[in-house]
């Protein structure tokens, strides 16, 4: 069943132009069609059945009262990478349930963003980010932001932070410990080239636990991918 983010008024459901037209145009619903809607406000999640298409008129049916997110809120800082990565990322980090994604210049990061460079991205990038939270049926859609530096990474701490590093990593036993304890989480990934030093001690001095991803170097973009899907394995079960 789609399921579509909206403003909920008094009962009165208020959706998109974008979402108005996939769901007349493209989907071609009918009258009587059944459709999940989530209130942006209260993320609470309804059924909703069409009662009209011309103009598009949804009511309110019943609460539906299952939840699809993580046990903890989870933080992905993920420093600039090609603009193709960045959307890959942030599709397969909503996927995975973060509930925040945060994009930050690195040392070695070969793409460089200015504030309005990124203001001027954002709105592409919550629309990616809203239309997997669709798609995998969650109640939320991930914040984003950016941050010029990875100094400014100190204003954004979890209860835990975790860093993928491959020169110090304790183990998955270690892991499994930590996020048990915990009650939110970050974890930093850092450019294809990895952490300057300067950056790994400066992440270390904020109290980051160093990671490891495995045996093998991995592209920015999978150890993203690979460390959310542990955490999201060992926040699940």
């Amino acid at each position: 069943m789609q399921r579509y983010f909206v403003d909920v008024n008094k009962n009165n459901v208020i959706f998109s132009q974008d979402d108005i037209f996939h769901i007349t145009k493209v989907m071609r619903m009918k009258i009587s069609e059944q459709i999940e809607l989530v209130d942006k406000n209260s993320h609470q999640v309804y059924l909703g059945v069409i009662n009209s298409t011309n103009p598009l008129v949804v009511s309110i049916q019943e609460p539906i009262l299952k939840n699809a997110e993580l046990s903890k809120d989870v933080t992905l800082f993920f420093a600039l990478a090609k603009s193709d990565k960045i959307d890959f990322v942030i599709q397969k980090a909503t996927e995975l349930g973060v509930k925040s994604i945060v994009l930050f210049q690195g040392k070695r990061s070969i793409v460089k963003y200015s504030n309005e460079d990124f203001n001027r991205k954002k709105e592409r990038y919550l629309s990616i980010a809203k239309e997997a939270s669709e798609q995998c049926h969650r109640e939320v859609i991930p914040s984003i932001e950016y941050l010029p530096s990875i100094k400014e990474v100190s204003t954004h701490l979890a209860d835990l932070n975790l860093f993928a590093y491959e020169l110090e990593a304790g183990t998955a036993s270690d892991l499994n410990k930590l996020v048990n304890e915990a009650q939110s989480i970050s974890i930093i990934i850092g450019p294809e080239g990895g952490f300057d030093e300067s950056e790994a001690e400066y992440l270390k001095s904020l109290k980051f636990v160093p990671i490891s991803l495995g045996k093998r170097i991995l592209r920015c973009e999978t150890a993203a991918v690979y460390s959310l899907s542990v955490l999201s394995y060992l926040l699940d079960k």
